[in-house]
């Protein structure tokens, strides 16, 4: 077998966005009493790093988790492989991993001397367990959210034990990036115990392989954690004893908290409030975008945008450098094209970057029999970021005549309606000739999604006809034949021209639009050093100081 370079010439050489956790308090109506932010915990106690968060929408389980709570199971949960904020992959629970010629064939090797958090030793079989029972309903009592991570690249008879330090994955076809799909971007996958319950119920103990252990944990409001003394990693010597993670509806909410030294990180904000910050006092980072965040989908099989001609219409009305430069500060993103192929160093930088046009899109609309548009509504949830984006959706699209009405879901992470999972999974055949004002039922919503090193689940879980996350639910032979293309080639020169069929296809079919994507920016004390979070929202704190 030949080794496969633990990293990819694809991934973004500025490093990745993330899923922003700033939610719309001021929108919502909704305030957090000092005390609840904490839990009852006690607030500014030596040895305990505080860190501000989003709401989780959803358990912090691995077979439940979506959304907010994956920062909750990154301090607990270890990976085969983690995810830094370069895109790269770093060795964790495997400490090395090869592949067949074809790609066909992965086989890691398990790290000796590895342990969950109860002090039990973790072996091959829980690795097994972990990538099989997702696949098996009467284990997990429902579909796992992490199953669609595998669609056409993985089953369970792929899962083999070769003894008790190595693990085989036999893949349904090629994917050359296939150790991003047992890493840390596949959030609800860190290892648990062989035989346990990962769904709702696991939160009450955590138990896992990471370098923290849960001391408690209140659903939507906080969860403190203290060093894992089993951790397989002996040079780990942080400079806390314990983490808080700190749930908030706003990072605006968080900021008072900061500037008088009641939380010591946030771990995502916007450009105006990092902006406002004293510099002297503070220290503000930035991580330029991949293709995370805001995806903006205009369902194509139901509803007014079917015709593809009236989506495009509506991807031209949107002044995309304008809304950088101004609302996000030129800070807090870069301007998108409408595919999620852009970021990476894979894409054909030959494809024309979409910009505003309104005669072609009024061209459009009269072509496609809505010279005067429509009223439809925009679903989503409510978050300070998503809040401004959805407001510029509503004023562009007006200069054609769509008429938007826009749905904000208020509740926590929006678990009330619009990230209920109703309907799931958005597979082809089965049309829901409804709007529920839901992520997978609304004729046009916006839905972000975590920042990953390559494309691939992407492709597979939102823009492939048989994705289990599709809110455009596009059904396109030619897409599906190059995302196919792409998933399956092994050199960059395959992978750049697989792309380019993507991104033309992305930009004629226009399921989503991808108006920009953002940039990770976070704040901390001048004090703290050592905070580092990745592109998918996950903190490691080993070495906060």
């Amino acid at each position: 077998m030949s080794t496969i370079e633990q990293t990819t010439t694809e991934v973004s050489t500025s490093g990745l966005s993330r899923r922003h956790f700033i939610q719309a308090a001021a929108a919502t109506g909704i305030a957090i009493p000092f005390a609840q932010m904490f839990g009852g915990s006690s607030a500014g106690a030596a040895g305990t790093l505080r860190v501000a968060t989003g709401k989780q929408e959803h358990v912090a389980a691995p077979w439940e988790t979506s959304g907010g709570s994956l920062f909750v199971l990154s301090m607990v949960g270890e990976w085969l492989t983690w995810q830094l904020p370069s895109g790269k992959l770093e060795p964790r629970i495997a400490e090395s991993w090869t592949s067949s010629a074809d790609a066909k064939q992965w086989v890691f090797k398990i790290r000796s001397g590895v342990k969950f958090n109860d002090g039990s030793a973790l072996t091959a079989d829980d690795v097994v367990y972990t990538y099989t029972s997702i696949f098996d309903k009467t284990i997990t009592k429902g579909v796992s959210r992490s199953k669609g991570n595998y669609d056409n690249i993985l089953d369970a008879k792929g899962v083999v034990k070769v003894d008790a330090n190595t693990v085989q994955f036999n893949l349904l076809q090629a994917n050359g990036n296939f150790p991003y799909f047992v890493s840390s971007a596949c959030y609800g996958m860190c290892i648990i115990k062989n035989k346990s319950f990962g769904g709702a119920g696991w939160e009450k103990t955590m138990i896992a392989a990471g370098p923290w252990k849960m001391v408690s944990h209140v659903n939507t409001e906080n969860t403190v954690y203290e060093k894992n003394p089993y951790y397989w990693d002996t040079t780990f010597n942080p400079g806390f004893d314990r983490v808080e993670l700190v749930q908030f509806v706003s990072a605006a909410t968080a900021l008072p908290l900061v500037k008088t030294g009641k939380i010591d990180f946030v771990a995502a904000m916007e450009a105006s409030d990092a902006l406002s910050l004293d510099k002297t006092k503070f220290t503000v980072n930035t991580l330029p975008a991949g293709a995370g965040f805001a995806h903006v989908h205009m369902r194509t099989n139901f509803g007014p945008f079917q015709d593809k001609r009236i989506r495009q219409a509506a991807a031209l009305t949107i002044d995309r450098e304008g809304y950088v430069s101004g609302v996000m500060k030129g800070l807090g993103g870069i301007v998108g094209n409408d595919s999620v192929m852009d970021p990476y160093n894979t894409a054909d930088k030959s494809v024309p970057q979409r910009k505003q046009d309104l005669a072609k899109a009024k061209a459009l609309m009269a072509e496609a029999g809505v010279p005067n548009g429509f009223k439809v509504d925009l679903s989503t949830w409510a978050r300070d970021d998503i809040n401004k984006y959805a407001k510029l959706i509503k004023t562009s699209f007006a200069k054609i005549g769509i008429k938007v009405n826009l749905v904000i879901d208020g509740s926590d992470g929006g678990s009330a309606v619009y990230y209920t999972y109703d309907p799931y999974p958005s597979k082809p055949g089965k049309v829901y000739q409804y709007d529920n004002h839901s992520w997978l039922a609304s004729n046009l919503g916006i839905v972000d999604w975590a920042g990953r090193g390559v494309p691939d689940q992407y492709l597979m879980r939102e823009w492939r006809s048989t994705g289990d996350w599709s809110g455009a639910m596009l059904d396109s032979r030619v897409m599906d034949a190059a995302i196919d293309e792409y998933l399956q080639a092994l050199t960059p020169a395959a992978k750049k021209k697989a792309s380019k069929k993507i991104q033309v296809a992305s930009l004629d079919e226009t399921p989503y639009i991808l108006a920009y994507t953002s940039n990770l920016i976070t704040a901390g004390r001048k004090s703290l050093t050592g905070m580092v979070v990745n592109g998918m929202g996950q903190i490691d704190a080993r070495t906060a100081k």
